[in-house]
């Protein structure tokens, strides 16, 4: 005897309809197994779920349990799904696969024979050209409502507003707030500020007591607020009361987009010179630049104990230098270079070569985690979702990170050794632009003349890279 599986399901639109209910599919169906002599493993029921797709516990629960049943009953194909895709899924990927066949009682045909499997294949399109023709004539429905003026009564009313008959009216006590709202940040307040000044100012609007910046944000780029209707590509004008000016939404979304510009990805470069150059003479460990607000330091990590991968000696006490004392102490052993070649070649003819390993895989695969990081916060800042204040509170640290990081990185060269070539060639360049050059190209000129710097008390030693 055969096993069946019954599957019924109803829309809410269907639920009063002629054969639609959940009672009469099951008792249709029942008399169907009986009739068939098959027996009825068990019943499944999604009530109030849409056909347009799969997500619907019946559906799901059946799904999961092929191996109880031989066949999948159906009173209509349309029952099973409105969606060709999703159709020829369940019947291809789920049920044959399993040796279950599957039966649309109405239509009086199952995937057993191959008339069968084509007409599946065929109901299943008619299915799928229904439920577009309702969305279309959904849409064009809505489209004619935002024509007339109309409120398309879809997601969550705007804070400032009521719901009333098609129209959305002003609710006075929620467009104070909402002029308040630019009245702030035109003023310069930052997105969290505003909710922190609404929230002890004790206001509250139709969805929470803004707790969230995103309604803050929402408030300030929604047009709805000018009086205007926007429905797909339709524009209303003067479709309701306006509760802020022209000129207040202008100058917002001016705000916005100056915030952007102010806090792009490179507003927090590093701008030291030495970053990732310098190691202590003492315990053989790596400086890192410490910013504490009103001065920046180049420090050991044995000594300050930052991280504890990197403390070579827990008992190293090597001297910390500001960065305003060690930088300038470079930049003059880098001018003595540059205006003496033949220094230079003697650089070069005594310098002993020594190999280096690669070790930095891991660290750069952090380094490039921590730029992706930033990158979303930039994209969080640039949409609004995240005030100023702890924007630069976040991206300080994972700078102060990825400064540390980029201080453990060993040099990579293949040799370990500049050719003095290529070295004399940038010397010519550099000699003529170093007085004019920025902090950016300084730092590249650095970093090709120099491997590395020690410091061992006061004494400073520079490594040349060739």
């Amino acid at each position: 005897m055969r096993r069946a599986a019954l599957y019924i399901r109803v829309s809410t639109l269907e639920q009063a309809q002629e054969g639609y209910s959940v009672g009469e599919q099951k008792e249709r169906l029942i008399a169907y197994c009986k009739a068939q002599d098959w027996l009825i493993a068990d019943v499944y029921v999604d009530g109030g779920y849409t056909g347009s797709n799969i997500k619907r516990p019946g559906i799901q629960k059946l799904i999961s349990e092929t191996d109880k049943f031989d066949l999948v009953l159906v009173y209509k194909l349309d029952r099973l799904s409105r969606s060709q895709r999703d159709t020829l899924y369940l019947i291809e990927e789920v049920f044959l696969p399993n040796k279950v066949d599957f039966i649309s009682m109405q239509e009086s045909f199952d995937t057993s024979s191959p008339f069968g499997k084509a007409m599946i294949g065929l109901l299943a399109v008619f299915a799928q050209l229904e439920r577009e023709q309702i969305k279309e004539r959904t849409w064009m429905g809505r489209v004619a409502r935002a024509k007339a003026g109309l409120y398309h009564g879809g997601g969550k009313i705007p804070i400032g507003y009521d719901y009333v008959e098609g129209h959305l009216v002003v609710n006075p006590y929620e467009a104070e707030q909402v002029q308040k709202i630019y009245d702030w940040y035109l003023a310069g307040a930052s997105l969290k500020t505003i909710a922190d000044r609404l929230q002890a100012a004790g206001y509250t609007n139709k969805y929470s007591s803004y707790n969230s910046w995103t309604s803050i944000r929402n408030i300030l780029e929604n047009e709805t607020y000018l009086g205007r209707l926007h429905f797909g590509d339709v524009l209303v004008e003067d479709a309701h009361e306006a509760i802020i000016t022209q000129e207040q939404f202008d100058a917002a979304q001016t705000i916005r987009l100056r915030r952007q510009e102010e806090f792009g990805a490179n507003a927090f470069r590093s701008k030291h010179l030495l970053t990732g150059m310098i190691f202590c003479g003492h315990c053989g460990g790596r400086y890192y630049l410490r910013n504490t607000g009103k001065y920046s330091y180049y420090a050991c990590y044995s000594r300050t104990k930052q991280m504890k991968s990197m403390v070579k000696d827990p008992n190293c006490m090597n001297k910390i230098w500001k960065a305003s004392e060690l930088e300038p102490i470079i930049d003059q052993q880098i001018r003595v270079l540059l205006q003496s070649p033949q220094m230079a070649a003697d650089i070069a003819a005594n310098r002993p070569k020594h190999p280096t390993v690669n070790r930095n895989a891991e660290i750069e695969k952090r380094i490039r985690e921590i730029d992706r990081q930033i990158s979303k916060l930039m994209e969080l800042y640039q949409q609004d979702d995240i005030p100023a204040e702890l924007l630069g509170s976040k991206i300080n640290k994972l700078y102060s990170e990825k400064t540390a990081l980029q201080s453990s990185l060993a040099p990579e060269e293949d040799d370990g050794i500049v050719p003095f070539d290529l070295v004399q060639e940038l010397i010519e360049d550099a000699a003529q632009i170093w007085d004019f050059a920025d902090e950016s190209q300084k730092r590249r000129i650095i970093q090709s003349l120099i491997s590395r710097i020690v410091l061992t008390g006061d004494d400073v030693k520079i490594e040349w890279a060739f």
